[in-house]
């Protein structure tokens, strides 16, 4: 069963830590620094799985049927980098907040899309590849 589509469970996990952070903060001392260089390399990481995707023609859209696995680029290191990336950009947000509470939405976020946004494509991807599937699985780790 899906929940949503990952775009919109981002966008309500930002606005969650705000809502939190300003009712309720846990504030801890993190760095700002950090938190850029994640935001930037999560907003990169996603930016560069969607232009490849798009090059070799195939579907982002969650719920779309792809028509090629993609096992290049940033498909080297990890079987969800868009997903990886979107929880990157919220663990930088958590960061610039200096925020335990932005932080727990963030890895919430990160639950809700391992079982359920990514359980549900590794079946479709599984049975639409079959062995090169299972191979690329047995190289490429789900998050890192």
């Amino acid at each position: 069963m899906k929940f949503t589509y990952p775009p919109i469970i981002l966008l309500i996990s930002l606005i969650c830590q705000f809502i939190i952070y300003f009712s309720f903060p846990i504030e801890a001392d993190l760095s700002s620094l950090i938190g850029l260089i994640l935001i930037f390399s999560g907003l990169s990481m996603a930016a560069i799985s969607f232009r490849l995707m798009s090059k070799i023609k195939t579907t982002f859209i969650p719920d779309g049927i792809p028509e090629k696995l993609v096992s290049t680029g940033p498909f080297k290191i990890s079987r969800n980098p868009i997903y990886l990336g979107m929880f990157m950009f919220l663990l930088g947000v958590a960061f610039m907040m200096e925020s335990v509470s932005a932080l727990l939405i963030a890895s919430i976020f990160a639950l809700i899309i391992n079982y359920t946004w990514i359980s549900h494509e590794e079946k479709k991807l599984a049975e639409i590849f079959g062995q090169n599937w299972v191979e690329y699985c047995s190289k490429v780790r789900r998050w890192l």
